[in-house]
């Protein structure tokens, strides 16, 4: 059965991580008086102590909170104490999250990663049981992106909200209600003067990236012959300018430019409008999607180019919307995002 994520609370999962322990371990948990650190339930499982930090949020910025306040808890505790986080259902940030902390989780939809040996639980694969009802807004919609794309691209800054609305080109109101709802999930912080900046800039650049859908972009696939993928950029490129296009690369191309890794065929290029017949006449362009290098994307919303630059005469997006955009590119792209933001995306 499907159950409301407004329905459940903190109490809902007290009451019901015990079980849900004793159904994964085979061994019934024993509770410990709670401790004055901070966290909210102490279990006794075999000769293990797990520190439980529960959370109803399953938003990023939450369990990274959670995360750290529950490690600290058990290094304080015991140097035998597992630090533990219980949600609804833990997505695959939130796992990276856990484990980059030192910690693991549990949910209530069956999921669970616990390493204190002899005891190791590992369970994953099960269904989120607790779906909102309706659409769930997103702060990573394409429109609401543009003050994330803004915050990242100088995340030291302090940004006023009438500076995103002036920058991003949007409505006042529009701003005011996503910047709250970024705070209420732990994404950013605010000064004295209301001012406001990432709280952590890796982990809303993960968040961002965790709810991103390339495919909610149009994308025009074609074939052009070329011997190699700057070669096909250089003339892609030049044909956009011919026909009047604002254009930028993106993906592999725009990794190359900004910090050259590997070589690659596929050009992935961002334009304001859908080319005319004659852009493909002339580039001498077949649209076909089998054996495509080239993809021209019409984006779902313009704020793609914010923060573009010129490299070597190539219209170029940002390192934040290339390693945004590289999670769904083909060919080495994983390996040129990792090497993309350890060159150009690297915050303290």
């Amino acid at each position: 059965m499907t159950i409301l994520v407004n329905m459940v609370n903190e109490r809902d999962i007290l009451k019901q991580v015990s079980q849900q322990l004793e159904k994964i371990s085979g061994m019934q948990p024993h509770g410990i008086k709670k401790p004055d650190r901070g966290v909210d339930l102490v279990l006794r499982v075999g000769d293990k102590t797990l520190v439980i930090e529960v959370k109803t949020s399953t938003h990023a910025g939450a369990i990274a909170d959670a995360a750290k306040q529950v490690a600290a808890a058990a290094r304080q505790m015991s140097p035998k104490a597992i630090g533990v986080v219980a949600v609804p259902f833990m997505g695959e940030l939130g796992r990276q999250i856990c484990r980059d902390a030192g910690v693991g989780f549990i949910d209530l939809s069956g999921n669970a990663d616990i390493k204190a040996p002899p005891l190791v639980l590992h369970i994953e694969g099960q269904p989120n049981k607790f779906i909102p009802r309706g659409r769930p807004s997103s702060v990573f919609a394409p429109k609401s992106s543009r003050i994330t794309r803004l915050l990242l691209l100088d995340p030291q800054r302090w940004w006023s909200q009438n500076q995103l609305v002036e920058e991003g080109d949007l409505d006042r109101g529009y701003v005011s209600r996503i910047c709250k709802r970024m705070e209420s999930q732990q994404l950013i912080e605010r000064n004295s003067d209301r001012a406001l900046r990432p709280r952590d800039p890796n982990l809303l650049l993960d968040a961002w990236e965790d709810h991103y859908q390339f495919d909610q972009h149009e994308i025009i696939h074609g074939h052009v012959a070329a011997r190699s993928g700057e070669e096909l950029v250089h003339r892609v490129c030049q044909s956009l300018k011919d026909h009047h296009h604002q254009h930028a690369v993106t993906g592999l191309a725009a990794a190359w430019l900004l910090a050259p890794f590997a070589n690659y065929r596929l050009a992935t290029v961002y334009v304001d409008y859908t080319p005319t017949e004659a852009f493909f006449n002339d580039l001498k362009c077949r649209r076909e999607e089998r054996g495509a290098n080239l993809w021209l994307i019409h984006p779902n919303d313009e704020g793609v180019f914010h923060g573009g630059q010129d490299i070597q005469d190539i219209s170029c997006v940002s390192a934040i919307q290339t390693f945004i955009d590289l999670q769904s590119m083909p060919e080495r792209a994983e390996e040129a995002a990792s090497h993309l933001r350890k060159e150009c995306l690297q915050w303290q």
